[in-house]
C-alpha cells in the first residue's frame, strides 16, 4: 500500500500587554522541552517507518499521541503505519479518529477505504474511496476506488476509476495491467487483451505481467492463445497451472467473485 499528510494543528498564544516580555520568556521555557521531545519522537518515528519497521513506528506514533494533543495528521501517520504493518482493523480505528472532526478529510478517507478493502468490506470501502478519490486525484486513490467498485459488483465503474489512474500514470505497467483486468471483468475482452499485449511488449515487463496476459486471454475465451504465451524463466508446466487457475476464475458466477479471486484489492494497494 500511495502516504499523505493532513494539515497540522497550530497552537495560538495570547499575552497581556503588561507582561509581554516576561510572558514570552516563561512560555518558551515551559513549552520548548516538551515540543522538542515530541518533535524528535515524531522525526524518529518517521525515519523508522521509512526504513520499513512499521510496527515499531506505529508504537512510537501512539506514544506521541499520549504525550500531546491528538491531531488528524498524527492519527493518519499512525493509521498508515498500521496498514503497512498488516493491521487493517487497528488502522481503520486510527483513520476514524482522524475523521471525527472533519468527515471530508480526504487522506483519512483514503486510509479508511484502504483498510476496509483489506478487511473484505467493499461497500464500506466504496463509500470512503468515492469521496477521497476526486479530492486527491491520485493513482493510489483511483486504483483503490477501482478495486472497491469491482469487488462491490460494479465492473463498468471499476474500469472508469482504473482508467483515471492510468491517465495519471500512463507509463506505469502495473496501473495499465489493473485497467486491463478491470476491462476483462467488465466483459471488454478485446480491449483487455490489447492492453495487456502492450504491457508485455515493454522491455520493463515482468513475470506478473505475462501472468496477467494469460488471465485475460483465458477469461476472453482464448485458451489456445494463452498456451502460446512465453513467460521468461517459467516452465511450460507452470504456464498450464496458470491457465487452469484462470479457467476456475472464469467459471465463477459473478464479476465480484472473479474480482476477489483475481486479488484486485491487493493489486490496487501495491502503490502506496
Amino acid at each position: 500500500m500511495v502516504s499523505t499528510r493532513a494539515a497540522t494543528v497550530r497552537r495560538k498564544g495570547v499575552t497581556w500587554a503588561a507582561v509581554v516580555a516576561v510572558g514570552f520568556a516563561l512560555s518558551a521555557c515551559a513549552a520548548t522541552p516538551s515540543d522538542t521531545r515530541e518533535g524528535r519522537l515524531l522525526k524518529l518515528a518517521d525515519d523508522v517507518d521509512q526504513r520499513g519497521d512499521h510496527a515499531t513506528a506505529a508504537a512510537m506514533y501512539e506514544r506521541a499521541l499520549e504525550q500531546g494533543e491528538p491531531s488528524a495528521e498524527l492519527l493518519i501517520r499512525l493509521g498508515n503505519a498500521r496498514l503497512a504493518a498488516g493491521e487493517p482493523e487497528a488502522a481503520a480505528q486510527a483513520f476514524r479518529q482522524a475523521l471525527a472532526d472533519d468527515l471530508d478529510l480526504a487522506p483519512a478517507l483514503l486510509g479508511l477505504g484502504t483498510a476496509q478493502l483489506r478487511l473484505g468490506e467493499p461497500q464500506g470501502a466504496l463509500r470512503s474511496l468515492s469521496r477521497a478519490a476526486p479530492e486527491l486525484d491520485s493513482v493510489a486513490a483511483w486504483s483503490r476506488l477501482g478495486a472497491a467498485q469491482a469487488l462491490a459488483g460494479h465492473p463498468g465503474r471499476s474500469v472508469e476509476a482504473f482508467a483515471r489512474a492510468a491517465r495519471l500514470e500512463p507509463r506505469d505497467l502495473d496501473v495499465q495491467a489493473n485497467l486491463a483486468l478491470a476491462e476483462s471483468l467488465a466483459g471488454d475482452d478485446a480491449k483487455a487483451i490489447a492492453g495487456m499485449r502492450r504491457v508485455v511488449d515493454s522491455p520493463l515487463a515482468e513475470a506478473r505481467h505475462y501472468r496477467n496476459l494469460i488471465l485475460v486471454l483465458v477469461l476472453g475465451g482464448q485458451r489456445e492463445e494463452a498456451r502460446r504465451v512465453e513467460i521468461p524463466d517459467l516452465p511450460a508446466s507452470r504456464r498450464e497451472s496458470l491457465i487452469a487457475s484462470a479457467e476456475r476464475i472464469a467459471a465463477l458466477p459473478s464479476a465480484a467473485a472473479r474480482a476477489q479471486a483475481l486479488g484486485m484489492a491487493q493489486a490496487s494497494a501495491a502503490r502506496e
